[in-house]
């Protein structure tokens, strides 16, 4: 959450693995990552508004494609099997990794 709140990034890369790892079925540990996501991203909205600092005209432009992006992420997710969702999950934080490691 703290890495959430301070660069937008975290809770959910971290969380679907670890759930996963727990043996929580992927499809829920990824609706449970997405709630999870709302919570941080609306206090973090709240505190960068409070200060000012969000460009909403920006974050419109950015925002509607990625709401369609999620509603079709949503669907996939819902119409393929588990095996190949968690060997998506598993391609995606392999690909992201060594990205996130270097560049934050």
């Amino acid at each position: 959450a703290l890495v959430g709140g301070m660069f937008g990034v975290g809770g959910p890369m971290l969380c679907v693995p670890l759930l996963v790892a727990l043996g929580v079925p992927v499809l829920p540990a990824l609706a449970a990552a997405q709630a999870q996501s709302v919570v941080i991203a609306g206090v973090g909205t709240a505190g960068y508004a409070a200060a000012g600092a969000v460009d909403w005209p920006l974050a419109a432009v950015v925002g509607v494609p990625e709401l369609a992006g999620v509603v079709l992420g949503w669907m996939i997710a819902r119409a393929v099997p588990a095996r190949a969702l968690t060997g998506a999950l598993v391609v995606s934080l392999l690909t992201l990794a060594p990205y996130v490691a270097l560049h934050g």
